[in-house]
């Protein structure tokens, strides 16, 4: 078994996160002779060569640093909670939860979110971030979220996925629109009139490719990356929209002068799920939060 410490793993992610064993040093507040040393010796016990010089002076992670520090944030982060988890236990409902939400789904789901676990585990401290997806699974891969929300057609390799609610598209349409009473639309149905679209990568791409797999070639007049701008958008008769849509969203749409048509076209099947850290097991409170975001987007 290789022979390092704690101690030096928190060193090593220090270069990662400042780029410098000088500012390393500084942050933890040890010399730079004891930072090099702690970081040679880890790399002595491990067999390889985790960090490079570059020529701004920076140093970068090798493939083999890369790989250390994902799995050294995730121990760090663990052995963090350890004193939280020996007085409390690793089942109590307490304690700090970090989430990760992709723009398209935060509106819709933290909020109630936040809301609903404060209310029913006061003692349970979530703190959100925002971002888009890949990055927030590599932020859960690397240990600095405990579950990200994302879209199952987003995910990618190094994290597992827990399912909160299937998601279907369907059209937004502006509620006196022609087409708004029917009971499904087909892509062909909408040619020719002006859409806008959701504009984070890859949302528009998936809703262009769904159109040109129907033989449609959309009339794209917007994109925006805030999702009332689409929404008001809509709301005012200028445009359509593709959104991606789960049980429990009808009240977001009530009364905001939009309906909402189910899509008859094929579409790839698609959900709203939680990416967690892989093959770990999660404190309770981390499922229970999970549980709550389940219960809300299918109620």
């Amino acid at each position: 078994m290789s022979d390092f410490t704690l101690r030096q793993l928190e060193y090593f992610v220090a270069v990662l996160d400042t780029g410098s064993v000088t500012e390393a040093a500084q942050a933890c507040r040890i010399s730079q002779a004891a930072a090099s040393m702690a970081i040679a010796q880890l790399e002595r016990s491990l067999g390889v060569d985790l960090l490079v010089r570059a020529r701004s002076k920076k140093v970068v992670p090798t493939p083999a640093g890369v790989e250390l520090g994902a799995r050294a944030r995730r121990i760090l982060s663990e052995a963090a909670d350890i004193p939280d988890a020996i007085r409390t236990g690793f089942e109590e409902l307490r304690g700090r939860v970090r989430l990760g939400c992709m723009i398209a789904i935060g509106p819709r789901l933290v909020p109630r979110l936040l809301a609903e676990v404060g209310e029913r585990w006061p003692e349970i401290s979530v703190e959100f971030r925002e971002g888009a997806a890949e990055e927030l699974q590599r932020a859960v891969a690397d240990g600095e979220l405990d579950a990200a929300f994302v879209y199952s057609l987003q995910a990618i390799g190094g994290v597992d996925l827990v399912v909160v609610a299937e998601s279907r598209p369907q059209i937004m349409l502006h509620e006196s629109h022609p087409l708004a009473g029917r009971e499904s639309l087909a892509f062909a149905d909408l040619a020719g009139e002006d859409a806008v679209l959701f504009d984070v990568p890859p949302s528009a791409e998936r809703v262009l490719a769904m159109f040109r797999s129907a033989g449609v070639e959309p009339r794209v007049r917007w994109r925006s990356v805030v999702a009332e701008n689409i929404r008001g958008i809509v709301a005012r008769g200028l445009a359509y929209s593709v959104v991606n849509v789960w049980e429990g969203m009808g009240e977001l749409f009530a009364s905001s002068g939009v309906v909402l048509v189910p899509v008859s076209d094929p579409t790839p099947h698609n959900a709203v799920v939680a990416a967690v850290p892989p093959g770990l097991s999660r404190p309770r409170r981390v499922d229970a939060v999970i549980a709550a975001a389940r219960e809300i987007a299918s109620a």
